[in-house]
């Protein structure tokens, strides 16, 4: 079976920067399964995956267009002051590091600072470089009626 529409795809995979060192491995977290079209993956990474099949390997490289995009791009949030530690030097233009739920960390670059909350934009630790991923694909199944509604690739049970 191909990757295609309504298919559930588990993958194994290394993400690498550009001058080779592996930021983030299968090897470690285990292979990702996700309902093909809507892995929360890279949507640029979803499109060169079709028409592959299981047991084929592949590499992609992206632009930071087609990954985590440019620093500028990244959504802003409007954050209490109260959620930054005391002290805290709040000017425009200074940036932190901030801690996602899931343990991924973020950069928090400030860009208006008012007397209760901050405006910052959240920027991701890749954005702006080139990347590539090595893929294996290590199933290629039909996704269920429940997946395909929901969009979410369920465990199998046996």
């Amino acid at each position: 079976m191909k990757v295609g529409a309504n298919t559930v795809v588990t993958l194994s995979y290394d993400v690498f920067r550009e001058d080779g060192e592996i930021i983030e491995s299968s090897g470690l977290s285990g292979p990702v399964s996700f309902v093909h079209g809507n892995s929360k993956l890279l949507r640029s990474l979803d499109e060169r995956l079709t028409g592959m099949e299981n047991g084929q390997e592949a590499t992609f490289e992206f632009s930071p267009e087609q990954a985590f995009g440019k620093a500028d791009d990244g959504p802003t949030k409007l954050i209490s002051r109260k959620e930054f530690p005391a002290g805290t030097d709040l000017k425009v233009g200074a940036v932190f590091e901030a801690g996602m739920p899931g343990g991924q960390k973020i950069q928090l670059k400030v860009l208006e600072a008012k007397p209760d909350a901050v405006l910052v934009r959240m920027i991701h630790p890749l954005a702006g470089q080139k990347i590539a991923i090595s893929v294996k694909i290590v199933g290629v199944r039909l996704a269920t009626r429940e997946e395909r509604e929901s969009g979410v690739a369920m465990a199998r049970r046996a």
